[in-house]
């Protein structure tokens, strides 16, 4: 029962970190959108004079942003058909794990955690260059001021300080998720047995089962069965 109930641990964190996933490549692809379709990782904006509104000098890289997308989309893929496997083997009566699943969720879980974390500091690291050419060229105190400032048409400024934040601190989240999940998958691959969610071999059903017998095995003699009851 105990690798049951580290299944359904890990099932549920990565049912999280799926939420996670899917809230980051949303904040970052709006933003984008928000911008022409451009990225403003690393990027440097600039204050119009004529125009009294602010500009982007120079976008970043389109690939930094894509990088945040495909990532968190393919984590949250991944965290989806983990999930769904599970539970419609659970219902199948056929849900079972090897070590050598094991193994190659071990891998997985160690590759997202490393790519988290590279995802992670490109959002840090990109959108405090970004910010730091707002405030330098308005001279205004935080980033998330720039939100109430006029920006040049096409561009909408309103709410990319908010949208970036949100995307960063889910990707934490999301790397914390997998620190968690890690720990659990080694837990149970130590133990180098097949994992059954919630089956009849585990202890507690067993003896759930084993009490309902001995109940009927108590009432046998007033039912009579078999040719010899005759």
């Amino acid at each position: 029962m105990a690798n049951s109930l580290l299944l359904l641990l890990e099932l549920l964190l990565l049912g999280a970190a799926f939420v996670c996933g899917i809230v980051t490549a949303a904040l970052v692809t709006g933003t984008q959108g928000d911008f022409g379709g451009s990225c403003i990782l690393y990027g440097e904006a600039r204050w119009n004079a004529d125009a009294q509104s602010l500009d982007v000098a120079a976008f970043g890289s389109s690939s930094h942003c894509a990088f945040v997308d495909i990532l968190s989309v393919l984590i949250s893929i991944y965290c989806f058909c983990t999930t769904f496997y599970y539970i419609y083997t659970y219902f199948m009566d056929e849900t079972t794990r090897n070590v050598q699943c094991l193994t190659a969720s071990l891998v997985v879980s160690g590759a997202n955690l490393i790519l988290l974390l590279t995802c992670g500091c490109l959002i840090r690291v990109g959108f405090s260059t970004f910010c730091q050419s707002v405030i330098h060229e308005t001279k205004i105190k935080s980033c998330s001021e720039a939100e109430k400032l006029n920006w040049t048409s096409p561009f909408d400024g309103s709410t990319f300080s908010r949208n970036f934040s949100s995307a960063e601190t889910s990707t934490w989240v999301n790397f914390f998720l997998w620190a968690l999940v890690l720990p659990l998958l080694v837990i149970q691959r130590s133990r180098g047995a097949r994992v059954r969610l919630f089956s009849a071999e585990d202890p507690e059903w067993s003896t759930a089962v084993s009490g309902g017998a001995g109940r009927v095995s108590e009432t046998d003699h007033l039912i009579p069965s078999g040719p010899n009851s005759r």
